[in-house]
């Protein structure tokens, strides 16, 4: 008895596990199956994500950037456009790095610093194209992993050059606000009952 009992609980236990997986699925889809209504998409869904974000113009500005996507993109097309803006930004940090490291009018230390930070933001970049990976076989997970190594690249890089007012750390903090962007869209795909 006992044993039949465990079995019912766990049969029970893996139910309620496929209802919630097959709910969200659904979410993303496009369609909420618990009111039988569509989910947000586009610009309506664009305007409500980026009330969650601390950088709303900028979040805007960027959700709304692709002409193709964004008029009818759902929460994984609004992450790739986010992760693809911030992959822009990372190539202009490291064309800027590059100019400088050349400078020979710069010391060597800051230009030491700027190579430094010039592999970091290669890092950087590499991880979000591993975030858009991982974003495309569904692991939110991997992805959430991947933003965040991306983050820290970037902070690298700032910790290796002295000041805060230089063209590349105006270009990092945008590049922060960018990541951050597609974290509080990533939080929404793992849990999409937020919106």
């Amino acid at each position: 008895m006992e044993h039949s009992t465990k079995l019912f609980w766990v049969l029970v236990l893996c139910a309620a596990i496929m209802t919630h997986q097959t709910i969200a699925l659904e979410i993303l889809k496009g369609m909420n199956p618990l009111i039988g209504e569509e989910t947000l998409r586009g610009t309506s869904l664009i305007n409500k994500v980026c009330t969650l974000s601390p950088s709303r113009d900028i979040c805007i500005q960027v959700l709304s950037s692709d002409p193709l996507k964004s008029p009818n993109a759902n929460l994984k097309d609004l992450a790739i456009i986010s992760l693809r803006f911030a992959a822009t930004n990372a190539s202009d940090i490291l064309t800027d790095a590059k100019i400088l490291i050349d400078d020979d009018n710069l010391d060597p230390d800051i230009q030491q610093g700027l190579a430094d930070c010039k592999e970091n933001i290669l890092d950087a970049e590499s991880q979000l194209e591993d975030t858009i990976a991982a974003l495309m076989v569904d692991s939110e997970v991997d992805a959430q992993r991947w933003l965040k190594a991306a983050l820290a690249a970037i902070d690298t890089c700032d910790a290796s050059i002295p000041g805060d007012d230089d063209v590349i750390s105006v270009k990092s903090a945008i590049f922060r606000k960018l990541c951050n962007i597609a974290i509080a869209i990533n939080k929404l795909l793992v849990n999409p009952t937020i919106l």
